[in-house]
């Protein structure tokens, strides 16, 4: 627990830029064992399929688009929502626990794909309960969080295709 509150005390200090920048990066190093993982035990993640859409259209729907309804539903309203009850105004786990696992649920492209996405739920939920926190614009740095992960998961997808 004591690695836990001092990784939390390094993110909350980061000015806005850098901490969009390592949540990124812990988002993708997050999952990496899951990658493994499913390789090894030949887990298909099934993520969403755009081979076929162009490449530009990739990048603004899944960069700019869909991080910003996404964001909006799961993590801004209902975080919003559920901070308004007393039970959980005091509770932000359990608040960042059920918006990650209703985001996770809204990804069912395969039952690994459900739980990759909760991981990465929970990072947004928590970054934006930081930046709410703080008083700043919890849905934007969220949204830009989301949206530069997205934008490096297709950039990666795409090069992958051309191998």
């Amino acid at each position: 627990m004591k690695y836990i509150n001092k990784l939390d005390t390094y993110l909350r200090s980061l000015p806005t830029v850098k901490f969009i920048l390592v949540m990124t990066l812990i988002s993708f190093l997050i999952v990496v064992p899951l990658d493994l993982m499913a390789f090894f035990i030949n887990i298909d993640m099934n993520g969403p399929d755009f081979y076929e859409t162009p490449i530009v259209l990739s990048f603004l729907s899944l960069g700019i688009i869909v991080p910003i309804f996404e964001t909006l539903i799961f993590q801004f309203l209902i975080i919003r929502f559920l901070k308004k009850f007393i039970f959980f105004k005091n509770r932000i786990y359990i608040t960042i626990l059920i918006s990650a696992v209703l985001f996770g649920l809204s990804h069912t492209y395969s039952i690994a794909y459900v739980f990759f996405a909760f991981i990465i739920g929970l990072l947004l939920a928590y970054a934006f309960v930081i930046y709410e926190d703080k008083k700043a614009s919890a849905f934007w740095v969220t949204m830009a969080i989301h949206g530069f992960r997205n934008i490096l998961s297709v950039a990666i997808k795409a090069i992958e295709s051309l191998y």
